[in-house]
């Protein structure tokens, strides 16, 4: 199978693209231009033969059928202000959907058979208790959230018009190594690794964490399946409260070390509850292979 997926530089990106070429399909990793980034995408010389990297701007993709020819699956991954204050900027996060729009033409022109996106649990806002893919309402409460929903309903419309069946894969919490800067793994692991103490809320929130790995190979499976249509919550088995996961990491790290939960106060109309069921996924046959631990512990060793 060849692939095409734009956002290749990206956390989860890149870990694809990776998936990908280790189970034997071809890849157009779709980048930026000059970008920085491109040293991420080197593999084993017997993979390099099946990537093809395509500099291509988001303003661009109308062209990118001229450089990748002939494709069979679509992953649009790359979105512009998916961190910080960029999350709330509505000139930003308008200008996804229209890259999203843009990429689903991309696809047809390229004969792609589906089209999978990167929804994100953002788009439910805040629900306590489990969330279904059928059942719970969207009710996103900042703008990044609400882009990934728009751009969902007004790309399922215009798949079904192309007549290019569209996947929405909604993402949960993804944490392993590479990942961005800023997450809550990482501040707890690195002030753990200083000798200080985390400053937490109360993590009273329960929560649900994926692995890198085992994320990209969620998507993986999401494209190969020629089943799979519609939204699939992907996430894993393991969700829990909050300060659990935080504590885990500790003990990890620095076993008996301090922890300063409700340091920091949480607005409960702003605070993500992470409960997605995942049955759906599991239908395909998917499953974790990474705990917790073991994620936390692979990261600990990769920055050691």
């Amino acid at each position: 199978m060849k692939v095409v997926i734009t956002g290749a530089t990206g956390f989860i990106g890149t870990a694809l693209c990776e998936e990908m070429l280790h189970n034997g399909h071809e890849v157009v990793a779709v980048i930026r231009p000059e970008s920085k980034k491109k040293e991420k995408l080197h593999f084993s010389e017997g993979e390099k033969g099946r990537l093809q990297i395509a500099e291509t701007g988001l303003d661009e993709l109308a062209v990118l059928a001229d450089q990748v020819g002939k494709a069979d699956t679509f992953y649009h991954l790359a979105w512009n202000g998916s961190a910080g204050a960029a999350r709330e900027d509505f000139a930003i996060q308008h200008t996804n959907i229209g890259y999203m729009a843009d990429a689903i033409r991309a696809a047809v022109k390229c004969g792609c058979k589906k089209f999978v996106g990167a929804g994100s649990q953002a788009e439910y806002g805040v629900v306590h208790g489990v969330a279904k893919e059928d059942e719970t309402v969207p009710h996103p409460f900042m703008m990044y959230g609400a882009a990934k929903l728009a751009a969902y309903q007004m790309g399922q419309v215009l798949a079904e018009q192309l007549g290019i069946k569209l996947v929405w894969p909604r993402i949960y919490s993804v944490y392993g190594v590479g990942e961005n800067p800023g997450t809550l793994v990482n501040y707890v692991m690195e002030t753990l690794q200083k000798g200080e103490v985390p400053e937490l809320s109360p993590c009273e929130n329960m929560w649900n964490f994926m692995y890198i790995t085992d994320c990209a190979r969620a998507l993986r499976m999401l494209g190969e399946n020629e089943e799979a249509e519609g939204i699939y919550h992907v996430a894993s088995e393991d969700t829990r409260m909050l300060k659990g996961f935080v504590e885990e990491i500790r003990d990890v790290v620095a076993p008996g070390s301090e922890l300063r939960f409700g340091a920091k106060s949480t607005n409960p109309e702003r605070t993500f509850w992470l409960e997605p069921d995942v049955k759906r996924i599991g239908c395909l046959g998917f499953s974790c292979k990474i705990k917790f631990e073991q994620g936390i512990e692979r990261k600990r060793n990769k920055s050691s």
